[in-house]
């Protein structure tokens, strides 16, 4: 009995029930820099200038045409932005119009054409205890 309550005890203390998210991203055409990945939650200000992600990584390019990295989220429904900061100054350069100079990408691959996305427009799914994989390929 006592090891029974002692492993109960151990998951509600101890489980995270966090899901893997692996990011596949593609099109990578410079060898240095890193990816600066961001994940909103569904309700945030996604798509708005001065926002902050709910979870963000950062992966260093290394010379190849496609990185691949693992996110660990709760589950829900969330919308995904990322940039290859070319030159690391830790922003997205745009020129002067306001497009972006260096690659970027958004969940569901959506593109851009007058107008930033909506939630709606890079909103994905993480399911309870699962995996799941995303694949992202960057506009230039």
């Amino acid at each position: 009995m006592e090891s029974l309550f002692l492993s109960l005890l151990s998951a509600l203390l101890f489980s995270t029930n966090e899901t893997k998210l692996t990011l596949e991203i593609t099109n990578i055409r410079h060898t240095k820099g890193t990816l600066r990945v961001g994940v909103f939650k569904e309700g945030s200000t996604f798509g708005s200038t001065y926002t902050k992600p709910d979870f963000g990584q950062m992966v260093p390019v290394g010379g190849k045409k496609e990185e691949r990295t693992v996110m660990s989220l709760p589950p829900g429904r969330y919308a995904l932005a990322l940039y290859h900061d070319t030159n690391d100054n830790w922003k997205l350069d745009k020129n002067f119009v306001g497009y972006p100079k260096e690659p970027f990408g958004f969940s569901n691959n959506y593109r851009p054409i007058f107008t930033g996305p909506k939630f709606e427009d890079c909103a994905f799914e993480v399911k309870d205890n699962g995996s799941s994989v995303l694949k992202i390929k960057l506009l230039n």
